[in-house]
């Protein structure tokens, strides 16, 4: 059973990774533009939230502050709030909006990592919740900003 969620909070990432990249070739050409732009806007919003907590709250992770053995190797620095967790997340938030059945399904799989992870005594839950709350909260942000720059880009695109 260790093996399986080490698995699972290590590597099960890779699911949101490659859905993301599935969702865009299944797309429709008019919405991949969409997409992407989304993605990059969110995905830095994501880095500016993750950067921003990170500084403003400190949770030492389960193995050094709690004396919890981990299921495996892991730093010592700062937990909150869990990068797999904000990471997968923000994909299937992002999935959502396109392909609603495949963003829940991740959502699922975000969840999991990050209940794996802090089975596995690398995150609190709070690290997750963090992770979880960025993510949402980039991609609501970049939503409007997603559309205007799309529009400009389109213009753009469009006169040459």
């Amino acid at each position: 059973m260790h093996t399986l969620i080490i698995y699972i909070a290590k590597y099960l990432i890779i699911v949101p990774a490659l859905a993301w990249v599935a969702v865009l070739w299944w797309l429709p050409k008019k919405q991949r533009l969409s997409f992407v732009v989304h993605t990059a806007i969110a995905g830095v919003f994501a880095l500016v939230l993750i950067k921003l907590g990170t500084t403003l709250y400190h949770d030492p992770r389960p193995f050094v502050r709690d004396g919890v053995h981990p299921y495996f190797a892991s730093s010592n620095d700062n937990g909150f709030p869990s990068d797999h967790t904000a990471a997968s997340s923000l994909v299937a938030f992002l999935v959502l909006r396109f392909r609603r059945n495949i963003g829940l399904l991740l959502i699922a799989v975000a969840l999991l990592i990050g209940t794996a992870r802090v089975i596995s005594g690398v995150h609190h839950g709070i690290d997750i919740a963090g992770g979880l709350v960025f993510a949402a909260l980039a991609v609501l942000v970049a939503w409007p900003l997603e559309q205007q720059v799309t529009k400009q880009l389109v213009k753009r695109l469009s006169k040459q």
